[in-house]
């Protein structure tokens, strides 16, 4: 379970349920997923060169909503990409979703001045994102 984390140490928190969810693991944080407290999507690729692939996004700053980020997981969450940033400015809530060529969708948002300006839509192609 990635979520949400209201300790103040400007990152997501974690538990782990190796029975299905019927039980979980103490909450840690995880301080590779850099966040002030905001919503986050989290999503599985699938197969990549021979990995499985995590995708997450979120504004990835430790104030504020901005500087909106897609990290890659090749080790099933442990370690996280440097990430590409994909919108600087102000930005909130993001979805990752898969496309069916392949390519990866990010629905958030962003503006200049707000992260609620605007509605956008990206597209990118793996390899874009799959790199360390």
């Amino acid at each position: 379970m990635n979520m949400r984390s209201y300790n103040k140490k400007g990152c997501r928190a974690i538990a782990i349920s190796r029975d299905g969810g019927a039980t979980w693991s103490d909450i840690k944080d995880d301080p590779q997923l850099v966040e002030s407290v905001c919503q986050a999507s989290l999503i599985k690729y699938g197969s990549y060169q021979g990995k499985v692939v995590y995708l997450f996004s979120n504004p990835a700053v430790t104030e504020g909503r901005s500087h909106m980020t897609i990290k890659a997981s090749q080790d099933d969450c442990n370690t996280w990409s440097k990430g590409k940033l994909v919108h600087e400015g102000p930005a909130a809530y993001s979805c990752l979703t898969l496309l069916p060529d392949g390519s990866i969708g990010l629905f958030y948002e962003a503006g200049e001045k707000d992260p609620y300006e605007f509605l956008f839509f990206q597209s990118f192609e793996a390899d874009e994102l799959f790199h360390k």
